[in-house]
């Protein structure tokens, strides 16, 4: 399955499953349903969230088309340049102070993350560099930049349940017209001839779709666009963790380094003092 298929697939798996789970936390808080309704936000945060919902699917595409063109290590290494353009620009956005703690996490993060990805590569004769997968995995950096600048606004009174449903269906509207006119229709047809695939599709689409979407929105909230994107990078060591665990894959030792340095830098991230946002970031509720 191309990406712009499995990109379809995921989005419609992630917005039956927030739309499930709106409705029916909707009917037991309020005792009616609650559709996602972007009417509720004043008319400048409808445009943003309608510019980042763009962004996000722009982002799935282009993370996903740059993994069928390169390695995927090296996708990864250019995608996780984002947390440093966040942090650069949260200074003069946000009021976040540029501080040695904040600079250090940030090397820190991004050194451990080098050494995860890349260190199975190092002495491999199967690493690909393909310049426009490069390239769509930095246009995916900007992208995801992007998103969480914006998305640090917050979306009261929209629950970020609801905002992650916008999000996903914005990748499903893009990426369906998109498959059909490339000419992979077969991709989309693929579950329905292989019963097997439909695992990996609402794996995708529920726990690498529904779920992380609203914890994301959610921890921008929380504790700011720097250290959010800063935390992102805890996401190839958890999956290098994954692969010992269900794949029986054996770490190097450079990958333990490199994860343990990750992990140091979270923690710093947790005594770093964060500025107030200017204005008051306004959060709506989980649900």
């Amino acid at each position: 399955m191309d990406a712009l298929p499995f990109v379809a697939w995921r989005g419609i798996v992630a917005t039956i499953a927030l739309l499930s789970v709106s409705l029916v936390l909707g009917t037991r808080v309020g005792g009616t349903s609650r559709w996602p309704d972007m009417r509720v936000l004043a008319m400048d945060r409808r445009t943003a969230l309608i510019v980042a919902a763009l962004l996000g699917a722009l982002l799935n595409m282009a993370v996903f088309a740059a993994f069928l063109r390169t390695t995927v290590a090296v996708a990864l290494i250019c995608f996780y340049t984002f947390p440093a353009m966040v942090t650069v620009a949260a200074v003069p956005l946000y009021g976040e102070r540029l501080d040695r703690l904040r600079v250090g996490a940030l090397l820190l993060s991004l050194t451990g993350l080098a050494l995860v990805v890349l260190a199975p590569l190092i002495g491999s004769a199967n690493v690909v560099v393909d310049p426009v997968g490069v390239g769509l995995a930095l246009f995916g950096a900007v992208c995801q930049a992007g998103f969480v600048l914006i998305s640090g606004r917050g979306w009261k009174p929209m629950p970020n349940l609801h905002v992650s449903f916008y999000v996903i269906f914005a990748a499903l509207a893009l990426s369906v017209p998109l498959t059909i006119i490339a000419g992979q229709t077969a991709g989309l047809l693929l579950p329905f001839s292989d019963p097997d695939v439909w695992v990996w599709i609402l794996a995708g689409g529920i726990t690498g779709a529904a779920i992380p979407t609203t914890a994301f929105i959610t921890g921008i909230g929380l504790i700011g666009p720097s250290r959010a994107a800063i935390l992102m990078t805890i996401e190839p060591l958890v999956g290098v963790t994954l692969a010992v665990v269900l794949l029986g894959e054996q770490p190097s030792v450079l990958q333990l380094v490199g994860g343990a340095a990750v992990l140091i830098a979270a923690a710093v991230l947790q005594v770093a003092p964060r500025a107030p946002v200017p204005p008051e970031p306004e959060f709506g509720p989980l649900v």
